[in-house]
């Protein structure tokens, strides 16, 4: 029996050590794989920045940001306005696409990996799964924060008549340079997530989180373009602030189960309170009611066309996926209520399903 247990030891030694080899090769080899294609991308960011219209409109944009951050009320209002340009616009969405992408990855790569490594001694899935849900972190709160610098500052905020008055007249497509920055580096941001949704470990929600960038980049798209910015706007700052409570109690909860704390547990669990209660008022009662205003409050202002009703249907599946996620929230409720603790039912792939 010892023998048999001695063998048992040196093969699951021999395997282990097989695979820290092959983990290990497949870092390397990622690492350089991503280094190529952040020169690719940066040659590429470089090459469009050298386009001087494209340049002068970055550069407004990001001074229109940073004035509505910091700046006085004067410097905000007297921020300039402007319709969208599709040929100017698409060149500056492509640059801010590039840039929120090698950010995304560049700090995942160079700095997050290394850190949660030597620190937390994060290995493997769980190495992954807490660099995505840093980053996630990172994100949904730099854009929470901007979108909730810029969005009330609008004069049209509210009340939500104020979305749909005048619409008929042209003067809706009319945005200031802040407000215009948001939006594209909105849009760039969802495409950027919707490549990044494909070279991550697959999760069980993948068709529906693929879904909800399509119909994102979608909405952004159209309203843009067709003069619902304003409506748009509220969509996208409602989106954003549940998910940084959630992606901080994923971050907790993956410490925790790493070093065996039951305090990393207990701030889990609390987070994940604040993300459900934070999600039900910002994606059902406040996004539902926006729906119900692009339903039905819009139509006292001006008839629908093809392109509003478009928004429309865009935004009533955004909310299905809402009810669809809040179900998954409830589940985790119910876990957390009888004692079990959170547990991320997403985080498990169809593949880790199947080997387990």
């Amino acid at each position: 029996m010892a023998s048999t247990k001695s063998k048992g030891n040196g093969a699951e030694t021999a395997a282990t050590g097989e695979t820290s080899k092959d983990t290990a090769a497949f870092s390397a080899s990622a690492f350089v794989w991503w280094i190529m294609v952040a020169l690719l991308l940066g040659f590429l960011g470089v090459r469009l920045l050298q386009d001087e219209p494209t340049k002068q409109e970055v550069s407004l944009l990001f001074h229109s940001l940073s004035t509505t951050m910091f700046g006085t009320k004067a410097a905000i209002q007297a921020l300039p306005e402007g319709a969208p340009d599709v040929s100017r616009d698409a060149w500056v969405l492509a640059v801010f696409t590039i840039g929120i992408f090698l950010a995304n990855w560049g700090i995942r790569l160079i700095l997050v990996f290394p850190v949660a490594r030597i620190f937390l001694g994060m290995r493997d899935d769980q190495l992954v799964k807490f660099a995505r849900s840093v980053m996630e972190a990172l994100i949904y709160g730099s854009f929470a924060a901007i979108g909730i610098a810029i969005v009330p500052s609008q004069p049209f905020s509210w009340p939500s008549e104020n979305w749909w008055k005048n619409f008929s007249t042209g003067e809706h497509l009319i945005m200031r340079s802040d407000l215009r920055c948001y939006y594209l580096l909105y849009g760039a941001r969802y495409l950027q997530a919707a490549v990044t949704v494909v070279l991550e470990p697959v999760q069980k929600d993948f068709v529906e989180m693929m879904v909800h960038h399509i119909v994102t980049i979608g909405v952004i798209y159209v309203s843009y373009l067709h003069g619902w910015n304003r409506v748009g706007v509220m969509v996208m700052v409602l989106l954003d602030p549940a998910d940084v409570p959630l992606h901080l109690a994923k971050l907790c909860k993956y410490t925790a189960e790493k070093t065996g704390k039951q305090m990393w547990q207990f701030m889990a669990d609390r987070l994940f309170e604040v993300f459900a209660v934070l999600f039900f008022v910002t994606r059902l009662v406040m996004f539902g009611y926006v729906c119900w205003s692009s339903h039905l409050e819009s139509g006292n202002f001006f008839p629908k066309t093809s392109a509003a009703w478009t928004c429309v249907l865009l935004l009533y599946l955004l909310l299905i996926l809402q009810i669809y996620w809040f179900s998954l929230i409830v589940k985790v409720a119910i876990q957390l209520v009888s004692g079990k603790g959170v547990e991320d039912i997403r985080d498990d792939s169809p593949s880790a399903k199947k080997d387990q």
